[in-house]
């Protein structure tokens, strides 16, 4: 064998985390503190509460890159919710119910958007009736309280790669399901993540 077994589970893993994940930096903040939630945007407070994600958007822990790059190196392929790695010699299960349990957050709700309009989601999100479904809306477009909440979507609670000022159909509908009070399965949305093709921990790499 020319690879630590203890390490990995496969030369490829092995690679993947050399040219892959190496170079990947993550970093140990949430983008908004509690100060700024409670302070400066306290109208976006009762939304996030009354889905249980408040405390949460607020916690702050340390993160161990190179645990979280070994994880990724060693994810099997999956069809299901469910994460199965390896790390440091321990195979590992991570479910929702277990993100969901470990962040404090419900694991209740719907966990995909496809019955949510993208024109109902404009509409909420811009506060405006009559929206057209075709128009590119970015950061400028929408009232502070939901640019704040769309910082919060891309960069913690879905994070991403690219523009964070430049809202996804799914960034969207999020947020107007943020906002109308619809009950998200965020550790199901969660652990989807995982299978992407980037690193994407509670904290977005960067």
């Amino acid at each position: 064998m020319d690879y630590d077994g203890d390490l990995f589970l496969s030369k490829e893993n092995v690679e993947r985390y050399n040219f892959s994940l190496n170079s990947v930096k993550l970093h140990n903040e949430k983008w908004l503190d509690r100060v700024v939630l409670t302070c400066n945007i306290t109208s976006i407070r009762p939304w996030l509460e009354q889905l249980g994600w408040f405390d949460y958007l607020c916690s702050s822990h340390p993160i161990y890159p190179r645990i979280v790059k070994l994880f990724y190196a060693n994810l099997e392929k999956s069809s299901n919710c469910v994460a199965k790695s390896f790390i440091l010699g321990v195979a590992i299960e991570i479910t929702p119910e277990l993100i969901g349990e470990t962040l404090g957050i419900p694991c209740t709700g719907i966990t995909h958007f496809n019955d949510i309009e993208k024109s109902d989601a404009l509409e909420i999100c811009l506060e405006r009736p009559n929206v057209n479904p075709i128009m590119t809306v970015t950061s400028s477009h929408l009232p502070i309280a939901t640019c704040i909440l769309l910082l919060l979507v891309t960069n913690t609670l879905l994070p991403r790669e690219g523009s964070h000022t430049l809202p996804s159909k799914r960034d969207l509908k999020l947020i107007a399901c943020i906002k109308n009070g619809t009950l998200v399965n965020l550790p199901t949305l969660l652990s989807t993540i995982f299978f992407q093709d980037q690193i994407t921990s509670i904290i977005l790499c960067s």
